[in-house]
This record gives structure tokens, C-alpha cells and sequence, in this order.
């Protein structure tokens, strides 16, 4: 059996200041690529990450792993879970889909992770095919917030295979079981955003714990192009779940 120490509230106000500072260094993100656009200046997935890197710096954020420390992934890459670019990586052109994967821990001894992926898109209007993945992958989402937020109330610490399969029987039932490739969440660490307690998939009977951080996750990979969602919660003592970082709604259009 694992043995594992719950979070001090010092330690979850460090993460709840590191998923803020994520979602900030998300909406510079945007205002770097539009920058560039703007001043007709090619941009490549690898300058992205290393803006990524920068912008951690610049917060106090650290990330402790010294190559793959950020996913920036244009286009056909959305597609792969775990993208890292090779060389220059693609080159941003319009009508492109953006996939952020961003994660990071305050630059203090002890503190914990926060962990967040958001989704963007280069050009004046979403396609048809782009929103409807959009919408079945954020409803599996909800689902899976929704759940947590019910057996909480009632008292309950739900199993990381009953979340998992309240997400993913939504994408499933609309008929995407394939664009399934990996599972719904995971617990956060200190030294890695995967902590070392049981996750959220479909092979976990343990509940999960308060006042320990999780991610959600979902995500879908098809043929052309992948999306995922991501944020992190943690349980109180009052069965109450708090999301720590932001919950995208809408894909970020990023159009001059």
C-alpha cells in the first residue's frame, strides 16, 4: 500500500497559486502568437515551447523536467497525447488548431504541481467538424465534474473508475470509443505533475482522497486532428470540490 501524506493547506494554496498563474501564462500565450501574426513573423511550435519556458521563469514557476516541459502542437500533432517537437517543429499557418499542454509548481521546497490543457485555434471561425468534437469532449468533462460534485454531497469519495466511466461513456456513446487514448486523470506530485497516488482510469477501485490534487483530462484523437481539456481539483474536508485552474468553455480564436 502506498504510503502518502494529504496536502497541508500551505501546499494547496501553492498549487491553487500555480493554476492561476497557468491560466495567465495561457492568455500571454495567445497575445505571443497574435503578436506574431500581427507583425507577419513565422512562428514554429518549438519557439512556443521555449516562450512556455520563459514565461514560467517569469512567474516563479519551475518545471523539473529539463526537455518536456511544455506541449505545443499545431495541427496534425494535436492529434498525438504526448507531442514534442523535433527541430523547429510545424510552422503556424491560418485556419490551424492550437493544443496547449501546460504544467508547472511554484519555485518552492514542497509544492506541489498544477496542470492544464487548453485549446486554440488560428483563424476567423472554428469548422463545424473542429466544434462538434469540441462539444462531446467538454460534456464528457462536465460529466465527470458533475459526478464528483454529487457523491461528494452525499458524503461519498467516488472510485477513479466511476469518474473515468462517466466521462467516457459519453464519448463513447456518440461514437468516438477510438478517439480513446488515454485515461481521465491522474493525482499531482511534487517533483513530476503525476503524483504517486492511484489515478482516475478505468482499472482504479480506490476512491480518491481530500486534500489531494487531481487532474481531469479528457481527450480525443482522430485521424486529422486531436483536442483534450484539462484542469485540477482537490476535495476539502467539507466534501466540497474546488477546480484550481480554469475551465475552458470555448476554443480561443486567435484572429487579427
Amino acid at each position: 500500500m502506498i504510503k502518502y501524506k494529504l496536502w497541508t493547506q500551505k501546499q494547496i494554496k501553492q498549487h491553487e497559486a500555480a493554476g492561476q498563474k497557468l491560466g495567465i501564462i495561457k492568455d500571454e500565450f495567445k497575445d505571443f502568437i497574435l503578436e506574431k501574426i500581427k507583425t507577419k513573423k513565422d512562428i514554429f511550435e518549438k519557439e512556443c515551447v521555449e516562450f512556455i519556458k520563459k514565461s514560467y521563469k517569469k512567474h516563479g514557476l519551475v518545471n523539473d523536467h529539463k526537455k518536456e516541459f511544455a506541449i505545443v502542437a499545431f495541427g496534425k500533432n494535436t492529434k498525438e497525447v504526448h507531442y514534442f517537437p523535433k527541430g523547429k517543429g510545424l510552422k503556424l499557418v491560418p485556419e490551424t488548431l492550437i493544443l496547449l499542454d501546460i504544467w508547472a509548481r511554484l519555485d518552492q521546497k514542497t509544492a506541489p504541481y498544477a496542470d492544464t490543457t487548453f485549446m486554440l485555434y488560428h483563424g476567423k471561425k472554428i469548422s463545424k467538424d473542429i466544434q462538434k468534437i469540441w462539444e462531446v469532449l467538454t460534456k464528457s468533462r462536465d460529466n465527470a465534474i458533475n459526478y464528483i460534485k454529487k457523491e461528494t454531497k452525499k458524503g461519498r469519495m467516488p472510485r477513479g473508475l466511476d469518474i473515468d466511466r462517466e466521462a467516457h461513456d459519453h464519448i463513447g456513446g456518440n461514437g468516438y470509443c477510438e478517439a480513446i487514448k488515454h485515461t481521465i486523470g491522474h493525482s499531482l506530485g511534487f517533483n513530476s505533475p503525476h503524483g504517486k497516488l492511484p489515478g482516475i482510469n478505468w482499472r482504479e477501485y480506490s476512491p480518491i482522497l481530500q486534500n489531494v490534487g487531481y487532474t481531469i483530462e479528457p481527450g480525443m484523437y482522430l485521424k486529422d486532428f486531436g483536442m483534450r481539456t484539462e484542469l485540477d481539483f482537490y476535495v476539502n474536508e467539507k466534501n466540497e470540490m474546488i477546480i484550481t485552474t480554469p475551465i475552458q468553455k470555448e476554443i480561443d480564436l486567435i484572429s487579427e
